[in-house]
């Protein structure tokens, strides 16, 4: 209940986006509930990418909340792990870059600015190809990694491990579009053919995004399923 009034005050303008929650001593003695009450509130928020911390700022508004063309759900990352453990990566190519425009405003990158793009395909153990990642993480960070042999193993903990950083939480969006000729060729289907593309933004307990990763699925080979449970 606690949440979901924090998030109405977000959708009405109240808590502007990039403005600074009251701290929980005050939003505790405003909504009159314990302090653990309100860690969960805030805590399911970040969860549900309304809300994040900042140093030196305490919590702020991250997003004024999803719209009607939306629905936000909350997952663990560990759901990524036991992903990639279950498929088949071949590495496509591992080059420098300067990113698309899109993914260099997500990593705040300068326009000199280059990243390593890691492009590969996903299988299942003993079927056909269904998916094509692009992976774009900032050179600095890119520099040691290799998709070579990454097995069932995923960049992005490759990508903690080498730089001794530690990933707080990956946004995921997913929309309907047509493959482009790139698309089309490395998932051998038509051009126009309609995909599921998968956007997801991995970021350090900061907000600061270390990597993107873009996803083509194959609808005719791919479903994606969710189980949801109680908060």
């Amino acid at each position: 209940m606690l949440a979901r009034q924090i998030e109405s005050r977000i959708a009405a303008g109240r808590y502007a986006v990039g403005s600074q929650l009251p701290t929980e001593p005050a939003l505790e003695h405003e909504f009159g509930v314990s302090r653990i009450t309100i860690r969960q509130a805030l805590g399911l928020l970040k969860r549900r990418g309304l809300l994040a911390s900042k140093s030196g700022l305490g919590t702020v508004v991250r997003s004024p909340g999803p719209d009607s063309k939306s629905m936000t759900v909350s997952g663990s990352m560990r759901d990524l792990t036991y992903y990639a453990a279950g498929t088949r990566y071949t590495a496509l190519d591992r080059k420098l870059i300067k990113p698309p425009a899109a993914i260099a405003a997500i990593l705040k990158q300068p326009p000199s600015a280059t990243v390593v793009r890691f492009r590969g395909l996903r299988a299942r153990p003993h079927g056909g190809q269904f998916g094509l990642e692009e992976v774009y993480i900032p050179e600095p960070l890119g520099r040691s990694l290799d998709n070579a042999h990454l097995g069932t193993t995923t960049l992005f903990g490759r990508l903690e491990e080498v730089n001794g950083l530690k990933i707080a939480e990956v946004g995921q969006v997913i929309t309907a579009v047509a493959a482009s000729s790139a698309v089309a060729k490395a998932l051998e289907v038509s051009v126009r053919t309609p995909m599921l593309k998968a956007m997801r933004i991995y970021r350090l307990s900061g907000g600061e995004a270390v990597e993107v990763a873009v996803s083509y699925y194959n609808p005719a080979k791919f479903e994606y399923t969710m189980k949801l449970f109680p908060d």
